[in-house]
């Protein structure tokens, strides 16, 4: 197992909500080397708990134990959820435990100051992950509250990076956020599936075109990480003139695929702020 990252060395840290990103959370954090006996969980569905309990030997507490016992509070939740779980652990906490607990959410369109709002002068970190989560290749931005310390940040990014890599915003981007890495593992898997398809109506086996479209899509994110060229001029080596991949880009542009991404993220957008408009009750 691996050592401790410093910042969490000692620390409690409670899940409220056992889903596929507590999930995730729980797995990264003990493969990063954080005792079962430090981990407490919250979960009320049965089927979630006992998937969790086939892998890690986690604690199932009660809200009231995550405020009494844990030094970070991790809400894990969907985002219809996650204001009345946040008011019931406001009522939960002492005065001691809402100065000692880190508090940090991942529900989408729930804004810094909301959760402050209901949890007074406590320490609070917003953070967006995604679904890569779940294999250890998540990208999570993460923007800090009012009372938030450096060692707060600290500990949250810790956490965060148990799970893949994390990146320091402010709380104004997160809707782009949101819409751009937070929904993106969909739009990727709709762009895999309408590739295979393709390769199925060209005679390849499925799931050989599955493997091909998704095996290219590592390979080029490894050449954008790798190689630190611009998209363009990447776009250029593999386009040669009078080519097949020149072909396929003038259909693509002639389609307006790359208008339809920019106008799904910018619905995805609207959608956050949406959310956070319902969350701060504008």
């Amino acid at each position: 197992m691996a050592h401790v990252a410093p910042s969490l060395r000692g620390k409690t840290i409670g899940m409220i909500g056992a889903g596929h990103m507590g999930q995730a959370l729980i797995r990264g954090l003990r493969s990063a080397g954080v005792p079962a006996t430090r981990l407490l969980v919250v979960e009320p569905k049965a089927g979630a708990r006992r998937m969790v309990t086939r892998r890690d030997r986690v604690e199932f507490v009660r809200l009231t134990d995550i405020a009494s016992r844990c030094d970070v509070g991790i809400l894990a939740v969907k985002p219809q959820e996650a204001a009345g779980v946040l008011r019931e652990l406001a009522g939960a906490l002492s005065s001691s435990a809402r100065r000692r607990m880190l508090v940090i959410s991942i529900a989408a369109g729930l804004r810094l100051r909301a959760i402050e709002r209901e949890l007074g002068r406590a320490a609070v970190v917003r953070v967006m992950p995604n679904l890569a989560a779940k294999v250890g290749c998540a990208i999570s931005a993460m923007a800090a509250g009012r009372w938030a310390t450096r060692a707060h940040r600290e500990t949250a990014e810790a956490i965060f990076q148990s799970v893949g890599e994390v990146v320091a915003l402010p709380e104004r981007h997160f809707d782009a956020v949101t819409a751009l890495s937070g929904s993106g593992p969909a739009y990727f898997f709709l762009i895999f599936q309408a590739l295979r398809d393709a390769g199925v109506r060209q005679g390849l086996p499925k799931a050989v075109a599955q493997r091909l479209a998704v095996e290219t899509a590592k390979g080029a994110a490894a050449l954008v990480d790798g190689l630190g060229e611009e998209l363009e001029a990447l776009i250029a080596q593999v386009a040669s003139k009078r080519g097949t991949t020149e072909r396929a880009l003038r259909v693509f542009q002639r389609r307006r695929l790359p208008e339809a991404l920019a106008a799904g993220v910018e619905a995805a957008a609207k959608r956050s702020k949406e959310l956070s408009c319902l969350w701060s009750g504008n």
